[in-house]
Order: structure tokens, then sequence, then C-alpha cells
């Protein structure tokens, strides 16, 4: 009996591993987040933030193997500056791209800022471009997905 888990165990680490090797391989395989730039605090939002979440803007343009993204007036925790991560997931289709901030320094007001950021070797024919901005302002982690295209 043991002998029989132990060969069902190994068939699925060699399941596990060999998808995973497979989606390694595939279309997003040289797909990845380059020359990431943040501004610094351009403006204290915190009356602006009462009355509108949706100052920002983002221009994306393509050129060769290029995907050049800039989030303009991105609203995050006052204080960030440095400590604002730039990620990039990609689950099936979709190039899902979170800007988030850290905890070091973090205060508990908003500030806006412009981030640029460029993918490399999107990949050929049809996919779907998420920007995500993850705010923690006044202790509660609040998401919204600032962009969606699909090219």
């Amino acid at each position: 009996m043991k002998h029989i888990e132990l060969l069902l165990l190994s068939a699925l680490l060699l399941t596990v591993v060999g998808c995973s090797k497979k989606e390694m391989e595939g279309p997003y395989a040289d797909t990845r987040l380059a020359n990431i730039t943040t501004s610094d605090c351009l403006m204290n939002t915190d009356a602006l933030a009462a009355k509108d979440m949706n100052t920002d803007s983002i221009a994306v343009t393509i050129a060769g193997n290029t995907l050049s993204v800039t989030h303009y007036n991105m609203m995050l925790d006052c204080g960030s500056g440095e400590n604002i991560v730039t990620s990039m997931e990609v689950v099936g289709d979709t190039i899902m791209v979170t800007e988030n901030v850290g905890e070091q320094g973090r205060v508990d007001c908003l500030c806006l800022y412009n981030n640029s950021f460029q993918i490399i070797d999107p990949p050929a024919g049809r996919f779907i471009l998420v920007i995500k901005e993850v705010c923690r302002y006044l202790g509660q982690a609040q998401q919204r997905i600032v962009y969606q295209h699909q090219f």
C-alpha cells in the first residue's frame, strides 16, 4: 500500500513540475517588467480624495517588443516614495500589473505619484493588460483597477 501511495505522490509531483515548466516555455516566458520609475509625492490629496478617487490617467504606447506605460496621478499612501512596488503577474491571456505601497515610512494620508514602467516582450496576439493599485490608507487595504484594455 505504501508503494502505491509513493507512486501516486511521485506521479502528482511530476505532473506539477511538468505543468510549471510548460507554462514557463509558453508565450509569456520572456515577458518582464523593466525601467520602473516613480515620482515623489506630487500633491497631498486628502480633500481631493473625499470628492473623487478617479484623478489618474494611463498612457500606453507600443513600439516593437516594448509596451511603455505611465500612470499619472496614481493615488497611494503618503510617505511611500521609494517604497512603492510595481509587480507583474501573468494569468492566462492577462498581464496584471500591481502598484503597491510598502509599510516603511507610510503615513495615513494620500499622495499623487507618477509611475512609469515598461513591459518587455509582451506576447504576440491578443492579451489583456490590467493595472491595479493597492492603498493601505488608514489601515484598510483598498484595491482598485485603474486600467483594463485588450490588445
